[in-house]
């Protein structure tokens, strides 16, 4: 008799001993995807963070471009500037005179760009901005 108990704890001992390899498999698999999340996440901000820099650059960039060009008609662009966390470029105006200036700009955080194209109605007496929107690609100032 004494042999039947002894077998019947040796299986319980091997079920017990492959369920917890199985949970225990299962716990370190919850465990890799959950740190693969949280790296995509920190990594996700990172690049947004970067990207909402890049924009911050280009719009000011937009600020002393709008008043160089208020200031001086004659304004030619082709500058950049370093900022404290990345850098933006103003590049050449598109247009001549007071009316239908164009003016646009490349913000630079990281290996982000961002880009922004102002069309000007009127710089005189007071800038009139006819449109002010994002861009993929600079097209209104390659003339």
């Amino acid at each position: 008799m004494m042999n039947i108990q002894s077998s019947s704890n040796a299986r319980g001992g091997y079920v017990f001993l492959i369920s917890v390899l199985f949970v225990s498999a299962v716990a370190v698999s919850v465990l890799g995807s959950y740190l693969m999340l949280s790296i995509a996440a920190m990594e996700n901000g990172v690049t947004f963070q970067s990207s909402t820099q890049a924009l911050e650059n280009a719009q000011t960039c937009a600020e002393r471009g709008l008043m160089s060009l208020f200031l001086d008609n004659g304004y030619t662009g082709a500058e950049t500037l370093a900022l404290s966390e990345g850098s933006c470029e103003i590049l050449q105006p598109g247009g001549f005179g007071n009316d239908n200036r164009t003016l646009c700009l490349e913000g630079i955080s990281g290996s982000h760009t961002r880009r922004i194209e102002i069309v000007l109605e009127r710089l005189l007496p007071s800038i009139q901005v006819y449109s002010w929107q994002e861009v993929a690609t600079i097209t209104s100032c390659s003339y």
